[in-house]
């Protein structure tokens, strides 16, 4: 999960990977619509996203999808003004 959630200028999401690889990162709306993708290779074991207000363009209920091989996990974030 991010923390902080609920936040106002920037979040980080934190995560583990069992192996090193890509890990793909999509922000979308309530809608759907995708609004921002971080996709990168990363270490084995903790790794961190840093997203700010101004990298989504958006404010309110938003989610993310990390994804990486057969792992895909979606949470929830939201965006404060």
């Amino acid at each position: 999960q991010n923390e902080p959630n609920p936040f106002a200028g920037q979040t980080v999401i934190g995560f583990e990977l069992a192996n090193a690889g890509n890990a793909s990162l999509t922000v979308y709306d309530v809608s759907g619509r995708v609004l921002k993708v971080v996709n990168r290779e990363y270490e084995a074991g903790y790794n961190e996203v840093i997203l700010s207000k101004d990298d989504l363009s958006a404010t309110g209920v938003l989610y993310y999808e990390l994804q990486s091989g057969d792992f895909t996990a979606t949470k929830k974030m939201i965006v404060i003004e």
